[in-house]
């Protein structure tokens, strides 16, 4: 399946803890994580290693003791990404009882645009001063978000 329209929000929902909501045509899924996992900065980093070639990316976001790992494969002008709930990533083999929430093509260029608005929301609601101290003093993803915006054509 390729999905035509793609769009990602993240909101912050208490001390350390986040609600991703994954839109994609009509399909939308809601992913709770913590600060454990860097979730944002996780989903960016991806975004950057697609925008700059590579053809594969991951990024895990922690829901203490359940994980999603979101896999981006095969990636050109579209990426395949897969969507993972992990039962306990502390688990000796995490992998074990993995299950499948969604998977689909996503354009590229449409990921990567979706990445920059969400971190972008992020930053003009809490700054990075209030985004630190509602995520468990971990800093704002300022540099992958910079390489983003100084590498978009």
């Amino acid at each position: 399946m390729d999905v035509t329209s793609f769009d990602m929000r993240w909101e912050i929902v208490g001390s350390g803890w986040a609600k991703l909501t994954w839109i994609a045509d009509d399909d939308e899924l809601q992913v709770i994580t913590s600060y454990t996992g860097h979730g944002l900065q996780g989903l960016l980093r991806a975004a950057v290693d697609l925008h700059l070639g590579s053809g594969s990316s991951l990024a895990w976001l922690s829901d203490e003791p359940h994980a999603h790992v979101f896999l981006f494969t095969g990636a050109a002008e579209h990426v395949y990404v897969q969507i993972l709930r992990l039962p306990d990533e502390y688990a000796e083999d995490p992998w074990i009882g993995a299950k499948r929430r969604w998977a689909a093509r996503i354009p590229v260029r449409a990921f990567i645009t979706a990445a920059v608005n969400m971190a972008q929301a992020v930053l003009d609601q809490y700054g990075e001063t209030g985004y630190k101290q509602a995520w468990r003093n971990m800093s704002f993803p300022s540099h992958e978000l910079a390489v983003l915006r100084s590498e978009r054509t």
